[in-house]
């Protein structure tokens, strides 16, 4: 009397596409940031943000990959020794540029 319909073909091939694409998705490369970084590291970084018109937290993350919180305390560490200066900072963003 009741019950749920059976589902034509054309549906069951979709649905299994479907299923498909979710594996294909989680099969891409998440990159694992690191946490220390390494004098050499801090060499490269420093020579890269000093290239730049500007830089934030972000983009040192996303070149060096390692976690935005590092980031954040390596620029921090480079506005102390007076090679960069903040130029804009809110809650979300902190814009950073080097000096001239």
């Amino acid at each position: 009397m009741g019950g749920q319909k059976k589902p034509t073909i054309t549906k069951l091939k979709k649905m299994l596409q479907g299923k498909k694409g979710k594996k294909e998705r989680e099969e891409k490369k998440k990159i694992e940031y690191g946490v220390v970084i390494t004098p050499e590291m801090e060499k490269e970084l420093t020579t890269y943000i000093m290239r730049q018109k500007y830089v934030t937290p972000f983009i040192v993350s996303r070149k060096a990959e390692i976690k935005l919180s590092e980031a954040k305390r390596f620029l921090k560490k480079l506005v102390d020794t007076g090679k960069i200066q903040l130029v804009i900072k809110n809650r979300e963003l902190e814009v950073y540029q080097p000096v001239a």
